[in-house]
């Protein structure tokens, strides 16, 4: 794919995310140590599309979700794409929870993120802000771990 489709896949992703100019340099920064897609080469263009399409910001508009049983919403535009809903959870289980969406500590960490009571209750911008935050905590319990290994 050529630099120039990426460029504007990208940008695509970001209006369907919903992001302000502010969130998407944070979000550029944190995938890539720039601020623009002009300073990323292609490998780096490359990365942050499939980023965007794992949270669900590439998938055609209305599309439906997928079949798996246990990933709440509906069909509606602005509802959690099931990729979303399993990059979510996926991130998760691997932050030590149990990966359900029941899981009482992720719905307290969604409250206190997204300011929703529920993940279910998500629209896609939300579910996107929980999954950055999500991220966070994931690198947060990494760069622990590192500090701990390095201390022994």
């Amino acid at each position: 794919m050529s630099r120039k489709a990426l460029v504007a896949m990208i940008h695509v992703g970001k209006a369907r995310m919903g992001w302000d100019e502010a969130t998407y340099r944070a979000w550029l920064e944190k995938h890539t140590a720039k601020a623009s897609c002009t300073a990323c080469n292609e490998a780096e263009l490359s990365r942050l599309a499939d980023e965007l399409r794992s949270l669900g910001a590439l998938d055609k508009p209305g599309a439906a979700p997928s079949s798996r049983t246990g990933i709440p919403g509906g069909r509606g535009a602005g509802r959690p794409t099931a990729s979303q809903w399993e990059t979510a959870l996926g991130i998760a289980k691997r932050i030590g929870l149990t990966g359900e969406i029941d899981d009482p500590s992720l719905a307290a960490f969604c409250k206190r993120v997204t300011k929703v009571d529920h993940p279910r209750f998500l629209d896609r911008d939300g579910m996107s802000a929980l999954i950055n935050g999500l991220y966070g905590w994931l690198a947060s319990r990494k760069r622990h771990r590192d500090k701990q290994a390095t201390s022994t």
